[in-house]
């Protein structure tokens, strides 16, 4: 096994970068400005503090303007040389071979356009290969690729590489353009452009991996990026707001933190602006006596004795400022493994939402949104000048995380997923979750519904992801929508950060106090949920059994009902439903392609009420349509109609 440890380094940076300058700027895309910072001058300060002590520059497009910038950066104190490769419009083969009297050693080889941490270089340094082998540092971890058409592939097997290239059908790790090399690089190069007259470096490592001496080496965790596109610039910059110059690098753990908390502050504003109010008119048409509410996802009960009790009692003491929030902090964190400074508090969960925008966006920075879902993210976004960027969700209602991650921009400061989410009912995977949280943004986690489904609460990923934000409320299940209570868990760095724009005494004493009692009020509350349940599974059966009807499981507290196989507008079918006193609402405005309304879960009573509306109305559609086949209403238990 060798033992030498390389100290001369090989980049190549002879090609025209044509894809870069896509953008209008000529700049040779070695000495383009990332982050402030040109592109080669980032390689070789990372090589650099890996013990580099000498730099052979490859040169060929704008060759001498590169040099220029090299010489007189005084940040570099490793030896630079330069070659020059006159054949530059051939294959990044023949820049190497260009700089073949300077291979007579094992070296580094390196592109000029790819950024790594300082860990992807130790890693690939202190893989243990045979004497006289070359290796390539790869990437197992495939989906976390920003542009994966265009990466080299390659597939291995017991370690050794047995195939590389762009167009890699059978592949299991990405080319991170990072390689140890020696002689034997250079002798399979000559070889082929002796026969070829031109020379990849894929083709000089299939020939040494047919004999067995070009190595996979795990970079592990370590980022990198390929800028070769004006999109994969804007990443680069992200990447570099996010984790710093050396990509959150973490020296002799293989593992990257995904984010330093107290880095949340560079996603800070320095000023925000006043929302603008939100349109409260399906509550003025609810509150006229005449109409059954089943379009807010409200739930169905009325606080339970122990609660108006305690909110009573909690009413004597109305002339103080509100006390007891720390004890219920404390309280709320315990559940979830956490101390009461990993909690903020808000009236209900929306303040928390506005209050996340309000300490990260800017105007005209963006917020990342999957719809259709809650409208409330857009509209405290744009109240504070923001630019929502609305990622549609696929065909069967899914997240759509690889359009999500591909829209992120170096602009991009928050992330908003609901799940189970409002309206569609469903919860987004662990594992694509994580997908996004390994992005290092703000991510806000919206549980609002998590107790009316059947997963666990993602709150564990706490422990792994500073960036995640976990809201919940006591809204939904626990019925106390209009007391305004919601909650957030996050990193305590976060928190203190949120804290600073949350403004104090926010949340009244007989707020406190009824969750206080809702929270010892457990059997109560089980025997709600479990009520909720069983209604909503009802819902979704009886309603799907009226022709051009479909309702869609869910694990909220609403049922999502598609219409789009009806003539129904959904305006007007929420419009029609309300001529039989039943308000719902209508997702015409909610970024939604197809036909939809959605009902909120209420009691056995209401439930069966609503269905027998929907039947009233759907039967006498039918019997306007001609040719159409007799329907039998369901006979529902509890229907007081």
């Amino acid at each position: 096994m060798t033992d030498q440890r390389p100290t001369r380094a090989i980049i190549l940076a002879a090609g025209t970068g044509s894809r870069l300058g896509e953008d209008g700027d000529s700049t040779p895309k070695p000495i383009r400005r990332v982050a402030g910072v040109p592109l080669l001058v980032r390689v070789l300060r990372t090589l650099q503090g890996e013990g580099i002590r000498e730099a052979v520059i490859v040169l060929g497009h704008e060759g001498e303007a590169i040099r220029q910038v090299l010489n007189a950066e005084p940040s570099l104190a490793l030896t630079l040389r330069f070659v020059e490769n006159r054949d530059f419009l051939k294959k990044n083969g023949v820049s190497l071979l260009a700089a073949r009297q300077w291979v007579d050693q094992p070296c580094v080889l390196s592109m000029s356009d790819h950024l790594y941490s300082p860990e992807l270089v130790r890693r690939l340094l202190a893989a243990d290969l045979p004497e006289g082998a070359c290796g390539l540092g790869v990437d197992y971890d495939i989906e976390r690729c920003f542009d994966l058409d265009d990466a080299t592939k390659v597939r291995r097997a017991n370690g050794r590489i047995v195939n590389i290239g762009k167009e890699l059908e059978g592949y299991d790790c990405l080319d991170t353009g990072v390689f140890r090399i020696g002689p034997a690089l250079i002798s399979e190069l000559e070889r082929v452009y002796d026969a070829w007259g031109d020379a990849s470096l894929s083709d000089g490592v299939l020939a040494l991996a047919q004999r067995g001496e070009f190595f996979a080496c795990d970079v592990g965790d370590a980022r990198w990026i390929d800028v070769d596109t004006p999109e994969m610039l804007a990443k680069a910059e992200t990447m570099i707001h996010v984790f710093g110059d050396h990509l959150g690098d973490e020296p002799g753990t293989g593992r990257l933190p995904m984010v330093d908390p107290e880095a949340m502050e560079l996603f800070a504003p320095s000023w925000v602006r006043a929302a603008k109010p939100y349109n409260e008119d399906h509550f003025a048409i609810a509150d006229r006596g005449d109409v059954q509410r089943m379009m807010s996802n409200e739930s169905p009960f009325a606080p339970s004795p122990r609660v108006l009790q305690a909110i009573i009692e909690a009413a004597t003491r109305g002339n103080l400022y509100p006390a007891g929030a720390p004890q219920l902090r404390a309280r709320l964190g315990e559940r979830e493994g956490f101390s009461g400074d990993n909690v903020i508090l808000g009236a209900g969960s929306t303040e928390l939402i506005d209050v996340v925008i309000r300490t990260f966006v800017a105007p005209g920075e963006e917020v990342l949104l999957s719809v259709p879902t809650f409208s409330m993210y857009e509209a405290r976004c744009r109240a504070v000048g923001g630019i929502p960027i609305l990622v549609n969700m696929t065909a069967e209602r899914e997240h759509d995380v690889s359009s999500l991650i591909r829209a992120v921009t170096e602009r991009t400061k928050v992330i908003f997923l609901c799940t189970p989410n409002n309206p569609t009912g469903n919860r987004i995977p662990e594992a694509e979750l994580r997908r996004i949280l390994r992005l290092g943004l703000p991510t806000v986690i919206d549980e609002a519904y998590v107790e009316c489904g059947d997963g666990a609460s993602y709150s564990s990923l706490l422990h792994e992801f500073p960036n995640a934000i976990v809201l919940r409320t006591f809204s939904k299940a626990y019925g106390l929508a209009g007391m305004r209570l919601g909650y957030a868990l996050g990193h305590q760095a976060l928190v203190r950060l949120l804290s600073r724009v949350k403004v104090p005494w926010n949340i009244p004493v007989l707020t406190l106090a009824a969750a206080h009692a809702a929270l010892e009020d457990e059997a109560e509350q089980n025997a709600r949920v479990a009520e909720l349940k069983a209604g909503r599974d009802v819902l979704v059966r009886e309603i799907s059994r009226i022709p051009g009807l479909t309702g869609i499981p869910s694990e909220g507290n609403f049922v999502l009902v598609d219409i789009s196989s009806t003539a129904w507008a959904a305006d007007d079918l929420v419009a029609a439903l309300l001529d039989h006193g039943i308000l719902i609402r209508s997702l015409s405005s909610h970024h939604e392609t197809r036909r939809y309304v959605r009902i909120s879960v209420g009691t056995t009573q209401q439930n069966a009420r609503c269905i027998a509306a929907f039947e009233r109305v759907m039967l006498g559609h039918l019997a306007a349509t001609p040719h159409t086949p007799a329907y039998q209403p369901a006979v529902i238990a509890g229907d007081a109609e």
